[in-house]
């Protein structure tokens, strides 16, 4: 039994020396690709935890040679689309965290006006993410689709085996996607000088 259990355990770690160094450069860009996902970060780090635990437990039928790149996000996208259809059946969840945010928020602004002076510490709120704001409003698998090639830099051949659909559809679909958001941003793109209105 003793030796039975040191040949696991020696198999494990076998597996965990060939995993690490392919996943770990990837880890930032999951994260990205997650984050625009879900728009949430607990949500976020949730699902690449969640991909990372699959990727490990099934990286036996992972075939080497082939792209693992495509297969680990493929598993995130699979994962996402899992969470995404447990989700909308179930009730919608309150953010203590956002209604305590907002009321101590309340608390400052009655504050300020009292005393005349405005905290400033969570200054980069004041900005908006408008291209962040159209890219979440695009449909999911637009979204998907522009996410992991333009946020997370995969080539078409990439993004078409993570979801698992051909390359025209892929193509098809950043097509429309990048299309609905250079008109959602036009105003935006021409009031920050990146573009002139034609005449």
């Amino acid at each position: 039994m003793g030796s039975l259990l040191k040949l696991s355990v020696a198999k494990a770690n076998d597996q965990l020396q060939q995993f690490e160094p392919l996943t770990l450069p990837l880890m930032n860009r999951l994260y990205s690709a997650a984050l625009r996902m879900t728009r949430d970060q607990l949500d976020a780090e949730d699902l690449v935890q969640n991909t990372y635990l699959k990727a490990f437990r099934f990286f036996h039928q992972f075939e080497p040679g082939t792209n693992f790149q495509a297969w680990i996000f493929r598993i995130l996208t699979n994962n996402f689309n899992t969470e995404y259809r447990i989700e909308k059946r179930m009730p919608e969840r309150v953010d203590f965290d956002k209604i305590c945010t907002t009321f101590l928020q309340e608390e400052r602004n009655e504050f300020t006006s009292e005393r005349g002076f405005e905290f400033t510490e969570n200054y980069e709120e004041l900005f908006d993410d408008r291209v962040g704001v159209a890219l979440d409003r695009l449909p999911r698998e637009y979204r998907i689709a522009v996410i992991l090639c333009d946020v997370c830099s995969l080539r078409y051949k990439e993004i078409a085996e993570a979801l698992n659909c051909p390359l025209g559809t892929v193509m098809s679909r950043l097509n429309r996607g990048r299309k609905m958001l250079a008109r959602s941003l036009k105003k935006y793109a021409v009031a920050n000088g990146f573009t002139r209105l034609n005449n």
